[in-house]
């Protein structure tokens, strides 16, 4: 999958181990922006950080051998009634920020998510989180609710966005 946009060439592909040290700082720089997740670092390698991922809904938008971002899915229950509702998760390096980067990558996933059988994307986000808020209404998730303090960052609880998509 290629896509030419302005002056970026990017190719969205599986993930490869090989692309972990890139992922990694992708991800650290989310983390330290205090609006992305509730981690405060990344896993150590990427045999850890993939336990908890579908690999085959695992992807990052390259350009000349320069990750430019990564998306993931991963499954919200092991019990069988929610085999086919997945949560994402997205990250764009600072620098690829506004330039069609996450556009791409969430429309690669969708469509690979919807072939492998998922119905149902949802994604949680900070409610400080402004720019993932407009991504997602943009990609046509619906906000479901307000998960008031879901959980704790830096001693402080955070409320989350919870936005859903349906491909029935």
């Amino acid at each position: 999958y290629r896509v030419y946009e302005y002056y970026l060439f990017v190719e969205i592909r599986g993930i490869a181990s090989e692309d972990w040290q890139q992922v990694k700082t992708i991800y650290q720089l989310g983390i330290d922006t205090g609006l992305a997740t509730f981690e405060t670092a990344p896993p150590e390698t990427y045999d850890d950080w993939i336990t908890k991922l579908d690999l085959d809904n695992t992807f990052v938008a390259e350009e000349n051998s320069s990750i430019l971002g990564w998306i993931t899915l991963s499954k919200v229950s092991n019990r069988c009634v929610y085999e086919g509702v997945g949560e994402i998760s997205i990250y764009i390096h600072p620098e690829h920020k506004r330039k069609k980067v996450g556009v791409h990558l969430y429309s690669h996933l969708e469509e690979n998510a919807k072939e492998k059988g998922y119905w149902t994307i949802q994604a949680q986000l900070f409610t400080d989180n402004t720019a993932s808020k407009s991504f997602f209404e943009n990609m046509g998730f619906r906000q479901v609710g307000i998960r008031e303090k879901i959980g704790k960052l830096n001693n402080e609880w955070i409320d989350n966005y919870l936005y859903e998509k349906n491909f029935n």
